[in-house]
């Protein structure tokens, strides 16, 4: 696990949705810091909550948007949108039981994984889509 740094290849061409992602990577980033100074578990629970319901707004827009735009793929596009809120939901209740380093490293490998998974594969096909990126 490593911070995230915004640039261009992260871009999907969609100021919008960009802003979200830069947020989304910001919280992101700041839980890596907390994680490498032994504090993960003391902020795990305020970042995963924090990430839930601002992972259902971005999706919401996006989805929104996508749907504006006529995008052929919203369907697939917006299952993978409801498994990472599934993600998230078993991650929170996995903190019923205790928060631990563990936890916390898994936290962050699954954010970080999907995230630029995420940005880079699926978003990117909505820039693409629509003419703002190659």
């Amino acid at each position: 696990m490593r911070t995230i740094t915004w640039n261009s290849d992260l871009s999907v061409g969609i100021d919008e949705i960009d802003a979200e992602h830069q947020v989304l990577i910001k919280y992101l980033n700041d839980m890596f810091v907390a994680c490498s100074v032994g504090q993960g578990p003391a902020v795990l629970s305020k970042t995963l909550c924090w990430m839930q319901r601002y992972s259902r707004e971005h999706f919401a827009h996006e989805e929104d948007l996508m749907h504006k735009l006529g995008y052929p793929g919203i369907d697939e596009h917006r299952q993978l949108h409801v498994e990472l809120v599934s993600d998230l939901d078993d991650l929170i209740d996995e903190l019923e039981n205790g928060v631990s380093h563990d936890l916390s490293n898994k936290t962050m490998q699954l954010l970080e994984d999907w995230l630029l998974q995420h940005i880079l594969v699926e978003d990117k096909k909505i820039g693409r889509y629509i003419g703002a990126i190659d």
